[in-house]
């Protein structure tokens, strides 16, 4: 990516679902950003199945709307209910730049992934 795209050189960890989430990390990616999208082991981002017009490709977990939103990201798929996961959710953490994400307080907090707990760990980190 050229550097004169705003965004060249962020690493944007992606750890959203859905529609507004992943958006937000598309246009990070759109102006330069790095990005890593990180899907549940056994779920993936439920937007594959839903969304577009191609019934055959949702039901494969390939949906228009999946295509574009996660268009120009990496992805790795990590189960954080695990502690090696968890544990390397967080090496990716450590060189990361941005973490956007838009799961439910609750959710975050049980995986100590909640506001307070990500910036002890990681301060470097703009939690959007």
């Amino acid at each position: 990516m050229s550097a004169t795209h705003p965004f060249a050189g962020l690493l944007v960890i992606d750890f959203t679902h859905v529609l507004a989430g992943p958006a937000c990390s598309y246009y990070f990616g759109l102006l330069g950003a790095d990005v890593i999208k990180v899907e549940s082991a056994s779920k993936g981002d439920a937007i594959r199945h839903r969304g577009g017009t191609d019934a055959n490709a949702a039901k494969n977990g390939m949906s228009t709307a999946y295509l574009t939103q996660a268009a120009g990201k990496r992805s790795i798929a990590l189960d954080l209910e695990k502690p090696k996961a968890l544990s390397e959710f967080h090496r990716i953490l450590a060189h990361a730049d941005v973490l956007v994400e838009n799961h439910l307080p609750e959710t975050m907090r049980r995986l100590g992934l909640d506001e307070a707990n990500i910036a002890k760990r990681h301060p470097h980190l703009i939690h959007c």
